[in-house]
């Protein structure tokens, strides 16, 4: 299930980024505005899914076809939004390196 992957990339990111942050506090801001988006998308992911889930006991009726919309987003959504979530979680992951190499004079 892909929300269930990616809660897990979330939780992962977010012991990496309490431990890695403890020693290094550029770890922690490097990390931090990827880490706030895959935070977001899995939070969407799951409500997205709470949406299909009532949406599927919903098929009939007068608002059946509004109800149908949210299942098809919410697949849409699973199928193309929360894959992102591998590319931020392996961004976070690559560390603060590549970020802190940057000469502050350059700017």
């Amino acid at each position: 299930m892909p929300l269930a992957k990616s809660f897990g990339r979330l939780q992962m990111a977010t012991a990496w980024v309490a431990r890695e942050g403890m020693k290094n506090p550029d770890q922690a801001g490097a990390a931090a505005a990827d880490y706030l988006r895959l935070f977001a998308l899995v939070a969407l992911g799951y409500l997205w899914m709470r949406m299909a889930e009532i949406g599927t006991k919903q098929r009939e009726g007068d608002e059946a076809l509004f109800y149908q919309a949210k299942v098809d987003t919410a697949q849409f959504y699973f199928d193309r939004i929360l894959p992102q979530t591998g590319a931020l979680f392996a961004a976070i992951m690559s560390g603060s390196d590549s970020t802190m190499l940057f000469n502050d004079e350059a700017f």
